[in-house]
């Protein structure tokens, strides 16, 4: 074998190599970002939450419970058991939805003022403005997303389908259907983040 071939091969070899443990220390973080994101569910949050496919073994009435989507996106409906629920509008592809929300950073525990990088309650941001941040340019007007049509973060789009009219939701998304390996403003990239929001209105 020529030298020029050994190190072509060589070199191809140790590309792979770097390609592999780049992956592998990739799918490590987002592993766990999972488990954090589980772990908090089912231990912190209030009210603690149990998987979706428990709910039928449950001996709760109307057990609390979040539903998984793929691996990397978490749901809770804080309505879900509404009476009037199944009345209202339902999102679907297509819809046109308005929603008030907050994101935020999420670290593993339940979410903080300092955490929120992104809001449009004017709750929210008025508690920023007491803690100092300028938030001039901030607005309370609802955010409008056109299922399928506007361009938003990949896991707030996937949560909203089949949600309705006057849900009070959360969505908890690993990095892999928020920013992935982006920054994006005071979210430092392969950042795991929770998407607080109340639809308001869905046509």
């Amino acid at each position: 074998m020529g030298m020029k071939l050994r190190f072509v091969i060589m070199f191809f070899v140790a590309m792979v190599a770097a390609l592999l443990v780049g992956c592998s220390d990739d799918d490590k973080l987002v592993e766990s970002q999972r488990t954090a994101i589980e772990r908090y569910l089912t231990s912190s949050h209030n009210p603690r939450l149990i998987p979706q496919e428990e709910v039928v073994n449950s001996i709760t009435y109307n057990p609390p419970f979040y539903e998984k989507f793929g691996l990397d996106l978490y749901r809770y409906i804080a309505t879900y058991y509404d009476a009037d629920r199944e009345q209202r509008a339902e999102v679907v592809k297509g819809a046109e939805v308005e929603i008030v929300y907050t994101a935020y950073r999420f670290s593993g525990s339940a979410p903080r003022i300092n955490m929120v990088y992104a809001t449009n309650d004017a709750d929210v941001i008025a508690e920023l403005a007491d803690d100092g941040l300028n938030v001039e340019y901030w607005s309370d007007e609802p955010m409008k997303i056109k299922i399928g049509s506007t361009n938003i973060i990949n896991g707030l789009e996937k949560s909203l389908l089949g949600c309705r009219e006057g849900d009070v939701v959360e969505a908890y998304m690993t990095q892999r259907v928020a920013y992935n390996d982006k920054s994006v403003g005071v979210v430092e990239k392969n950042t795991s983040v929770m998407w607080s929001y109340t639809i308001v209105s869905v046509q």
